[in-house]
């Protein structure tokens, strides 16, 4: 009989995690297949979101099949009730409860529009914080947003995010001149945890969708620049600013939060946040469309990249723009090490 193989998830676990939206999360159960586990999101009657374990620990029940009474889960299976710290309180066939009858809670904290959850050591999210993302609090943007998930390992979504030299070959109607003639070099900087991409266009024309989003005079050359960073395994962060004629800057900011479903699959719930516009209902499903259609581009390709690599990132040969992923990719490295306790970060098969 052949070995089992035992698949080694390239994701840390110390970190947080987007695990659903805050209008998903409400006075009843939601069931979520995230990070290699199921998970049981609810609020509570103060409004608390809440995240447990999807398992009854009796027999093994999806918890997400009962009910909710009060602020207490009860098994659909035995009746077993669990409070919403995950400690069973009360088995209806016997008087007391078991001992070490209790379903795993999670860290959770929210910010909306995003409920984070840190499935690792409950004791390492002491004093951290999820990015802090102001075009999503701010007044002054308009939001649009969405969900997808895809079969491709979270890592080459952020290899996606961090490359584009791709956007001439899969985006090619989608972008402006200064993507193919004189493109200039990225400028990419780096910290302990974080790596980005910047660089300014030279003047050029806008394109369709920005002429059509932003109302400019199609006319004109605008000086555009657009930064990307890798802002944790768990979200990249893209910013577009066109500049006006009056030196205003009509900002586009792109936010994915990349949930590992599990070594082979990712959700991505996205925000986009725009300075202009306001009040058109006309560009938040035209700036939809660019976003949305950006990523189904994406999709069979990333997808065909999983399918012949299992999801490992293993560079066969470098580019120069390559330089921004490969750094993400070590800061991750870095994270497993860590929390693994390996003495230096683990090579790629």
């Amino acid at each position: 009989m052949a070995a089992s193989r035992v698949v080694v998830m390239n994701y840390p676990l110390n970190c947080w995690y987007v695990i659903a939206t805050s209008d998903e999360v409400g006075r009843s159960l939601l069931a979520r297949q995230a990070l290699g586990r199921r998970l049981l999101l609810f609020r509570t009657g103060d409004g608390q979101a809440t995240v447990l374990d999807d398992r009854c620990p009796h027999r093994a029940a999806p918890l997400s099949m009962g009910t909710l009474a009060g602020d207490q889960v009860v098994c659909a299976y035995h009746g077993f009730t669990y409070a919403p710290d995950g400690q069973c309180v009360r088995v209806p066939s016997q008087a007391n409860v078991p001992y070490g009858a209790q379903v795993r809670s999670y860290p959770v904290l929210e910010r909306p529009p995003f409920v984070w959850v840190w499935p690792g050591n409950p004791a390492r999210s002491r004093g951290t914080e999820p990015p802090d993302l102001p075009s999503l609090r701010e007044p002054g943007w308009t939001i649009v947003g969405g969900a997808r998930e895809m079969a491709v390992n979270y890592l080459l979504l952020h290899d996606n995010a961090l490359d584009r030299t791709h956007f001439p070959y899969v985006h090619p109607h989608r972008i402006h001149r200064g993507y193919v003639q004189d493109p200039p070099p990225l400028r990419i900087e780096v910290s302990e945890t974080t790596v980005s991409y910047s660089r300014t266009f030279t003047p050029a024309p806008l394109i369709g969708w920005q002429h059509d989003a932003t109302g400019l005079p199609a006319d004109a050359e605008y000086v555009q620049r657009e930064t990307g960073t890798f802002v944790s395994p768990a979200m990249h962060v893209d910013e577009m600013d066109i500049i006006g004629p009056d030196q205003r800057a009509y900002r586009g900011v792109f936010i994915r939060a990349f949930t590992p479903v599990d070594q082979g699959r990712t959700l991505i719930i996205w925000r986009a946040a725009r300075n202009y516009a306001l009040t058109s209902e006309a560009v938040t499903a035209r700036l939809r469309e660019v976003y949305e259609g950006t990523m189904t581009e994406d999709q069979p390709l990333l997808e065909a990249i999983q399918a012949t690599t299992g999801g490992t990132v293993n560079y066969q040969v470098s580019a120069a723009a390559d330089a921004a992923a490969i750094r993400a990719y070590q800061i991750v490295e870095a994270l497993l090490a860590e929390e693994k306790g390996w003495a230096h970060p683990r090579r790629r098969d």
